[in-house]
């Protein structure tokens, strides 16, 4: 079932590894489903860290599965709301009009392919804009406080609470009745107390490895030693970790392996989380933005043609909350 549309689309392509600065704009065949797919009108797409990295080529062994010598799918972007415009043969859950959000291949341009079953309906009280900034980081951070025993948790520290991901932990955590503290820089206090922090602490002022007693650590980070931040767990509490692996190495994963290799001679449980995209998680969130414990907080919304300018500054670690891009 299709709905009359153009025959051609806008994209953001990137045609080798390196800086944000060789994304270009391109005109491109509008894309058509296979029988269990469809396709979105895009009218928003979310950024996050790891579509800076995916452009970079980093780490170098993911190359095994982005392209050896230059990417397989040039045209960036995973998180997406839009509009179904077109449908494939064994689609029945979704109908041209349908607004939706998700994950999509190439969500970076005006239309973008999705496989069905990893869409869920877009809420009536979102923003497309909004829509499009939950997918991967409120995933990533429900996974991250599952994964921490949030349901038995009482304290959570979140290192990193004003970025996208920590912005979802923060709320996520509050929901489930935690007491939370919110990790993060001078001008972000405010920002980190709407998300429902109960205390703020200023890493530029505090020496935040000094703190203790928390049952769960979510660390987006990584820039405490492991060695020394896992003492901020109390015995027997979690310490996550998620961010903070150096990218430009073989694996980046270092720091991952460090806390699956330290954890069973330490009495703290230290784990690296890696996160995937599922749709039972998503709904999971999206039932917390309907009750209105959880709200999306996107800093900014970059046109299509300033994707290079927007995955630059989501890749330097300078977003407060989620940032998007609006074709």
């Amino acid at each position: 079932m299709n709905t009359t549309a153009p025959t051609t689309t806008r994209t953001v392509r990137l045609d080798r590894y390196g800086s944000p600065t060789g994304l270009r704009q391109r005109t491109a065949d509008l894309p058509a489903p296979a029988d269990d797919q469809v396709v979105i009108r895009v009218r928003a797409a979310g950024i996050n860290r790891g579509d800076g990295l995916a452009i970079a080529g980093l780490p170098y062994a993911a190359r095994l599965s982005y392209g050896l010598t230059r990417p397989k799918r040039p045209v960036p972007g995973t998180d997406v709301a839009g509009t179904v415009v077109s449908v494939g043969a064994d689609v029945t859950a979704w109908r041209p009009g349908d607004d939706v959000l998700g994950w999509a291949v190439g969500a970076f341009a005006e239309h973008a392919v999705a496989a069905a079953s990893s869409l869920l309906a877009k809420p009536d009280g979102l923003t497309f804009e909004e829509a499009a900034a939950i997918p991967t980081a409120a995933v990533t951070a429900l996974q991250a406080l599952r994964a921490g025993g949030i349901d038995t948790a009482r304290r959570v520290l979140v290192l990193g609470a004003s970025g996208g991901v920590g912005s979802f932990v923060v709320q996520l955590a509050a929901a489930a009745g935690a007491e939370v503290t919110g990790v993060c820089s001078t001008r972000n206090l405010e920002l980190v107390r709407s998300f429902g922090a109960d205390r703020v602490v200023d890493y530029t002022s505090d020496d935040v490895a000094e703190l203790r007693g928390y049952d769960l650590v979510v660390d987006l980070v990584g820039q405490i030693p492991l060695a020394r931040a896992r003492r901020i767990a109390e015995r027997g509490g979690s310490y996550i970790v998620v961010g903070g692996g150096k990218a430009r190495t073989l694996t980046g994963m270092r720091r991952f392996a460090a806390a699956a290799v330290l954890s069973p001679f330490v009495p703290q449980r230290l784990r690296p989380l890696f996160a995937t995209p599922r749709r039972e998680d998503l709904a999971t969130v999206l039932s917390h933005v309907a009750d209105g414990s959880v709200r999306p907080s996107v800093e900014a919304a970059y046109d299509l043609r300033d994707a290079a300018d927007a995955v630059d500054f989501v890749h330097r670690g300078k977003a407060r909350g989620k940032v998007v891009l609006v074709p």
